[in-house]
């Protein structure tokens, strides 16, 4: 008989996406088992870009100490013409998120880290060990692994399949993908050892062999360039044909040539992420072209979406349809994502000899297309998501704009003052769980746990902080609350003293909001604390 393990929640495939994944279901008292086939993390960089969303997740894991330094920190994006002239010059927006907007980062490095901080976890990390077989069987699912001493059957609550773009989980399942595969090839490139750059991102839309530049910490360089009719992948890259082609940027010796490969990319969503007791993540539930660096970002932001869900239904504090909210939520910015990097990739790629001076024209001709050179340069392809549907409340009309407006977006996280005068981020005061958050004048904050789902953290507790950056000023003069879900989005807008309907809303998903909210917890002999 197969040796059998039973645990909360299978995660299968371990890089970024079910990495995460594991260690945000750790922090809330999952047992969690995490396989991979491979013999340990990954060792080559592919994705190279990360978003403020990446990184406040990060910092909730706790590596962004270890992370921060091995990263070049709020990077932008210049786009130049086939003549060489530059048409745009884009920086990302400020730290709305505690975060610059874009960085670029080295994923081995992160690999690694989030690795490390499994094990201190003391998940149950298992490399060289294939999931060969997944059986749903209704109230859990039976998966069959198999490694170098046979098969083993992991029982498991939930499973959460981040194995890949070719996932063989999805494919079991039965899963289609929508969407289509770029005619054109690339080639990657990463080089070591080529000094300090400036922090931009260039994109040579030349027309003729369009290419990208990409700037890294420490002297790390990504180059991508066209793979060309006639060219094949074996021959250009050869030492001496990556040598060819990154010479007009600099030298390159053939040791400081850290990769070198072809790559096609692919634009394909799944046409669901939830099978029963599967959920997909990562590059399993969508595949998108580099152009815009939102592909490891998608992956990452699936495991904070379903993380906290799986973590509620296992404890019986979630319900199966809370489950469900995680594919009606996910998949449609996940679309969204893979429209936007197509399209970006067009305004890259384009050889078209007459369609590429219209182009040209169209991006510096602001005054005759704003909206094109405006979409650049605002780094507006860094879109965040906005749930309209899935745990999330409709604010009513009595609710003000301001506030209404927060609702299915990710909360701000400025930098707060505790009552001690200790600075530290507002997602350190949030905890792991549900929060109510109140806005008054001066700055001042009110923080109150709510049914919270982890080891630490007291229910219904109540702090009082002091928003440095002024991060939600327009609510101050507003007598509104927010809700906030434990992935750190705005779950619900009303008017402070009305909490109690919108989180009976919210307990159709999550039932234990569904009760009257705790008061604040005030010491013995003290008064509530006041925003007034």
């Amino acid at each position: 008989m197969d040796q059998l393990t039973e645990t909360d929640v299978l995660v299968i495939g371990a890089g970024p996406t079910g990495l995460t994944t594991a260690n945000l279901l750790a922090d809330l008292g999952v047992r969690v088992v995490l396989v991979d086939k491979l013999p340990g993390s990954g060792d080559e960089p592919r994705a190279i870009s990360v978003t403020d969303e990446t990184l406040r997740i990060m910092q909730q894991i706790g590596i962004m100490d270890r992370l921060g330094p091995e990263m070049l920190m709020g990077t932008g994006s210049r786009y130049y013409g086939r003549n060489g002239q530059l048409l745009a010059e884009a920086r990302p927006a400020g730290r709305r998120l505690g975060q610059p907007g874009k960085s670029q980062f080295d994923q081995p490095v992160m690999e690694s880290l989030l690795l490390e901080a499994a094990r201190e976890r003391n998940i149950d990390v298992r490399f060289g060990s294939e999931a060969f077989s997944v059986q749903d069987r209704g109230t859990h699912a039976d998966v069959t692994l198999i490694d170098d001493t046979g098969k083993k059957t992991v029982r498991a609550t939930w499973v959460v399949a981040c194995d890949g773009g070719r996932s063989p989980v999805r494919t079991q399942l039965g899963i289609p993908m929508e969407g289509s595969t770029q005619v054109q090839k690339w080639i990657v490139i990463d080089i070591l050892n080529t000094g300090e750059h400036e922090k931009f991102a260039d994109f040579y839309c030349n027309g003729s062999r369009p290419c990208v530049v990409v700037p890294g910490v420490k002297g790390r360089r990504r180059f991508e360039f066209m793979l060309l009719p006639g060219e094949t992948p074996a021959e250009m890259t050869t030492p001496e044909a990556v040598a060819s082609l990154v010479k007009p940027f600099q030298e390159v010796r053939p040791e400081d040539i850290r990769r070198a490969a072809v790559y096609v990319a692919h634009q394909r969503v799944a046409l669901t992420f939830r099978q029963g007791r599967v959920l997909l993540a990562g590059d399993a539930a969508h595949m998108m072209p580099p152009f815009a660096g939102q592909g490891l970002n998608a992956g990452i932001r699936d495991a904070a979406n379903l993380a906290w869900k799986v973590a509620a239904a296992v404890k019986g504090t979630g319900t199966d349809a809370l489950i469900s909210t995680y594919d009606s939520e996910r998949r449609p910015h996940a679309r969204d994502m893979v429209r936007i990097s197509h399209r970006i990739g067009k305004v890259v790629m384009s050889t078209n000899p007459k369609l590429t001076p219209l182009r040209d024209a169209a991006i510096t001709a602001s005054g005759i297309i704003p909206s094109v050179k405006a979409w650049l340069v605002g780094m507006r392809f860094l879109k965040q998501p906005h749930f309209t549907q899935g745990c999330v409340v409709t604010p009513g009309p009595e609710v003000p704009k301001a506030a209404a407006a927060l609702v299915g977006r990710s909360l701000s996280q400025p930098t707060v003052e505790l009552v001690d005068g200790e600075r530290v981020p507002l997602d350190e005061v949030l905890g792991y769980g549900w929060s109510i958050l109140r806005a008054g004048p001066a700055g001042k904050i009110q923080v109150q746990r709510i049914g919270v789902d982890a080891p630490a953290g007291k229910p219904g507790e109540t702090i009082l902080v002091t928003d440095l950056d002024d991060a939600f000023l327009p609510l101050g003069q507003h007598n509104v609350s927010l809700i906030v879900r434990p992935d750190r989005y705005v779950a619900a807008a009303c008017l402070t003293g009305t909490e109690s309907s919108a989180l009976a809303s919210l307990g159709r998903l999550v039932p234990v909001l569904g009760t009257p909210a705790s008061p604040p917890a005030v010491p013995a002999g003290q008064q509530a604390p006041s925003l007034r």
